[in-house]
């Protein structure tokens, strides 16, 4: 059987660089794509040093949020006679910001690529993907995706709607033997993590605190395990793992402990003499 082929959006960073690299490392073909050419030539030519002698990692420019990105991304990922074998979508933006503060390009901006962008790159390249024998589409959601989280209006929908879509895909691709995985991950030390903290509320950070970001390369192993055994559900992380279960159980749990933590940022700023602000 000749080696398979992972295609990994947002692969120029973060988990999906993290992925690319693990895969290329067990002499799979890895074919990246992200918006910002230099950071993707750069990431294609570190990745390259992982691979073993035959393989090789592809990279080509994506931006998810516009439909003709994509298709012309799909084009490349499947010339010379390339099959699609594993597409896992990485790509996403986080904004954390309340809601007053967080502006409508925004919430557009984070529906258009978090959610459309894994729909629509999933649409165009499912053609491709029925054509291997040994197929998996792998869509990354979060741990917000399952519950909401105080700063996260714009972002926590976004990824709800990837967990619905998911769900609807996994019946959908039964006839074709197409395997799905869903991937909730809790924060990671990536460059959109830290990017994230600049606007990201007090209260935000109390909640997320109890929770210590995972290694992007940790969580990268851990989802190709789950990919390996064919699991639908993959939640890197044994803290994570808790939380999702508690609040499977007990759903009013993350709200009354947001609850409270609010409360306390409100007292604190009564009693320093500020506003109700809970930056």
């Amino acid at each position: 059987m000749d080696r398979a082929t992972v295609v990994i959006t947002g692969g120029s960073s973060g988990i999906g660089k993290a992925l690319a690299k693990e895969y290329a490392a067990r002499g799979m073909d890895v074919i990246i794509g992200a918006r910002r050419k230099d950071v993707l030539e750069k990431t294609q030519k570190e990745l390259s040093f992982f691979c073993t002698r035959d393989n090789s990692v592809f990279a080509y420019e994506l931006d998810v949020s516009n439909g003709k990105s994509i298709i012309r991304f799909i084009k490349n990922c499947i010339k010379d006679g390339k099959e699609i074998d594993i597409l896992i979508n990485c790509a996403g933006i986080a904004v954390c910001k309340e809601i007053e503060n967080t502006l409508p390009e925004e919430f557009a901006d984070t529906a258009a690529i978090n959610y459309l962008g894994t729909a629509l790159t999933v649409r165009h390249a499912l053609p491709h993907i029925k054509k291997s024998a040994r197929s998996r589409i792998v869509n990354v959601s979060s741990m917000a995706g399952v519950m909401g989280v105080y700063g996260y209006s714009a972002y926590t929908p976004s990824k709800y709607a990837v967990v619905g879509f998911s769900e609807v895909l996994r019946a959908e691709l039964i006839p074709y033997k197409i395997g799905v995985s869903l991937v909730l991950p809790s924060d990671t030390d990536t460059p959109q993590l830290v990017n994230e903290n600049r606007t990201k509320p007090a209260v935000t950070k109390q909640i997320s605190g109890t929770i210590k970001p995972m290694t992007a390369e940790k969580a990268a192993q851990e989802i190709i395990r789950g990919i390996e055994r064919g699991r639908f559900l993959i939640i890197p992380g044994f803290e994570s793992k808790l939380v999702y279960t508690l609040n499977r159980l007990f759903p009013g749990l993350m709200y009354a402990y947001s609850k409270l933590i609010i409360k306390q940022h409100i007292k604190k700023s009564t009693q320093d003499g500020k506003n109700r602000s809970l930056y």
